[in-house]
């Protein structure tokens, strides 16, 4: 299992994640670490925990795309001007087949999504300067 902290980024059609609308972003996660990372989604525990960021769209009831965030491995704060350099960025583009779902790597959408990615505070840091929601 990986535990080096990592950033990764999906982007999927809203209406294809299943169960409501508000529950989405951890929905997506949870699938996502099973299904890709073998494991579960790990929030707030010793050690390293992984962060769920809620962007723009993800409860629409329209039938859009749109990113969401996920922050894994986060076990200290890292700033801003590092975060590009020092936490690797994965992209993936999700959609679902019946009710599986296919995670499709996007090496190419990563300099894109990294620049979008950067108005977000690694591990969903608090004002006070700790880490975590």
């Amino acid at each position: 299992m990986d535990t080096q902290p990592f950033r990764v980024i999906i982007r999927v059609g809203v209406a294809d994640i299943p169960g409501n609308r508000l529950a989405r972003s951890h929905r997506l996660g949870r699938d996502f670490c099973s299904e890709v990372l073998g494991r579960e989604l790990k929030e707030q525990q010793a050690g390293g925990f992984d962060h769920v960021h809620i962007l723009p769209n993800f409860d629409s009831i329209n039938p859009v795309k749109a990113w969401f965030l996920f922050d894994f491995n986060a076990t200290k704060q890292v700033d801003r001007p590092q975060l590009s350099a020092t936490i690797p960025h994965r992209v993936y583009h999700a959609t679902r087949l019946n009710d599986s779902w296919i995670f499709t790597p996007r090496d190419h959408w990563i300099d894109t999504a990294r620049k979008y990615c950067l108005t977000y505070n690694w591990g969903g840091k608090k004002p006070s300067g700790t880490v975590g929601s």
